[in-house]
C-alpha cells in the first residue's frame, strides 16, 4: 500500500521537502499536525488531518486516528525529535512500538533522542566513536578533565539541532559550561576529534542499507547548528560501517547520521545518529542518492541498495536556499546572498521552483526574517532616543 503518514508534532521546517519526495515515489501523503506547521507549505500532501496543541490531547487523537485508519497507511513516519521522544516515553505496547516507530529492535529505544543512549549503544555494538563519558552525580570538573582531556565536547543528553552542545578547551570553559547546565542526568562528554565533519542522510530497511549520501560540511547556520552548504563525495567505502550501524541498531526509516574524520588516522568516528527525516533527502536527486527510488523498492520488497548513476559527478555542492539565506542574512554575509542572485555553482537549481506553496513560503519567511533582524538593529541603536 503506497500510502504514508507523517507525523510532525514540532514546527520545524526540515519536513517541507518531504512529502514531495513520497509523491514522486507514487504515494499518497497523509499529515498529522497542527496548524500552522511547516510541513504543510507544500503541494505535495494528499490530507492534512488537524492536530491538537497540547500534548495529551494531540496522542489521544494519534491513537484514535491510527485505531479507526491505522490500517490505511503503509509507513508511518514520526518526523522530528520532539515526537519521537514523546512516542518513546509512553509507548509501553510492543506491537505499538514497531507500528509507529523507525526502529525493528526495541531493546535499543535509548537510542531515539538520548546522546548517552547513542554512546551506550555504540560501546554495545563495537562502533568507533569518540571516547565518552557520562556524567554522574559527584563528578568534577579535574576528575573528568583527568580522564577526557581537552579539547572536548560538551552535550545535553536531549540536545537537538545544534542546541545544548558545546566545545570546551580548558578546565575554565568546562567548569563555566556545566554551571551553565541545569539538568546534568546524563550528559555526555565527548573526545573532540581534528578533522572535518561528515554528514550523511541515510534510508535503511529493517535495519538493511538501501540510500545514502556522503557530504563535507561546507557552512552551518550557528557555532554547532544545522548545516545550509555540503560538498556530496561519491564514496562507497562508507557502506560497511552503515551496515554495521543499520544492523546493529535495526533502523527502520529515515535517519541522519554524522562522522568526524580524523585526517590523521584516516578513520571516520560516529558522533551522531538521529533517527528521523531532513530537507537534505530531497536534494539526493542532485547527487545519485535517490531517496525516491529507495521507498518505491522498500514498497516493493526489493531491498537492493540503490547507487548513483555514472552521469552523476563525483563531487557537488549543494546549498539550501531557505537556511543558507537565513544564515547569510545573520552573518551579514553579502557575498553568501550574492551566490544566489548570481546564480553561482548553478545554485538556482536547489531554489524550490518545483513547488510554488512552498517558494512563496520561504521568500515570505526569508523576507519576514530579515525585516525583522533590520527592525531589532534599529531598535538597539535608537531605543530610548527622542
Amino acid at each position: 500500500m503506497k500510502s504514508v503518514l507523517i507525523i510532525s508534532y514540532a514546527n520545524w521546517d526540515s519536513l517541507i521537502e518531504l512529502p514531495y519526495v513520497f509523491a514522486q515515489a507514487g504515494c499518497t501523503v497523509h499529515l498529522f499536525c497542527k496548524q500552522g506547521s511547516w510541513v504543510l507549505e507544500n503541494e505535495y500532501y494528499t490530507e492534512w488531518i488537524k492536530a491538537p496543541e497540547d500534548e495529551a490531547s494531540f496522542l489521544k487523537e494519534l491513537y484514535a486516528l491510527l485505531d479507526k485508519r491505522g490500517n490505511d497507511f503503509g509507513w508511518i513516519i514520526p518526523g522530528d525529535d520532539i515526537i519521537l521522544r514523546i512516542l518513546n516515553d509512553t509507548i509501553q505496547d510492543e506491537n505499538l512500538f514497531y507500528r509507529l516507530m523507525p526502529l525493528s529492535k526495541i531493546e535499543n529505544r535509548e537510542l531515539l533522542g538520548s546522546k548517552a543512549g547513542f554512546s551506550n549503544l555504540c560501546k554495545k555494538y563495537d562502533i568507533e566513536t569518540p571516547k565518552f563519558m557520562i556524567y554522574e552525580a559527584g563528578m568534577t570538573v579535574d576528575s573528568i578533565a583527568s580522564y577526557m582531556e581537552f579539547p572536548m565536547m560538551v552535550k545535553t543528553d536531549r540536545s537537538e539541532a545544534g542546541t545544548g552542545v558545546f566545545k570546551c578547551d580548558n578546565i575554565t570553559e568546562l567548569t563555566n559550561c556545566l554551571n551553565g547546565i541545569t539538568d546534568k542526568t546524563n550528559v555526555v562528554f565527548q573526545q573532540f576529534i581534528q578533522g572535518y565533519d561528515i554528514n550523511m542522510e541515510v534510508l535503511f530497511h529493517k535495519g538493511e542499507l538501501m540510500v545514502y549520501s556522503y557530504a563535507k560540511l561546507l557552512k552551518i547556520l550557528g557555532l554547532h547548528g544545522l548545516s545550509t552548504q555540503r560538498l556530496f563525495i561519491q564514496y562507497p567505502d562508507i557502506e560497511p560501517i552503515l551496515q554495521q550501524i543499520g544492523r546493529s541498531f535495526g533502523i527502520n526509516g529515515f535517519s541522519s547520521i554524522a562522522f568526524m574524520y580524523d585526517e590523521v588516522k584516516k578513520k571516520h568516528y560516529l558522533i551522531e545518529v538521529d533517527i528521523r527525516p531532513n530537507s537534505w533527502i530531497y536534494y539526493g536527486k542532485f547527487t545519485g542518492s535517490d531517496f525516491t527510488e529507495g521507498i518505491r523498492r522498500i514498497f516493493a520488497g526489493d531491498i537492493r541498495l540503490v547507487k548513483p548513476g555514472p552521469e552523476f559527478p563525483k563531487e557537488i555542492k549543494v546549498s539550501l536556499y531557505k537556511k543558507d539565506m537565513m544564515r547569510a542574512i545573520v552573518e551579514k554575509d553579502i557575498s553568501g546572498i550574492m551566490y544566489w542572485v548570481l546564480n553561482q555553482d548553478g545554485s538556482k537549481r536547489f531554489i524550490p521552483n518545483y513547488d510554488k506553496k512552498l517558494l512563496a513560503s520561504t521568500n515570505k519567511y526569508l523576507w519576514w526574517y530579515f525585516n525583522d533582524l533590520f527592525t531589532n538593529k534599529l531598535r538597539k541603536v535608537f531605543g530610548g532616543k527622542k
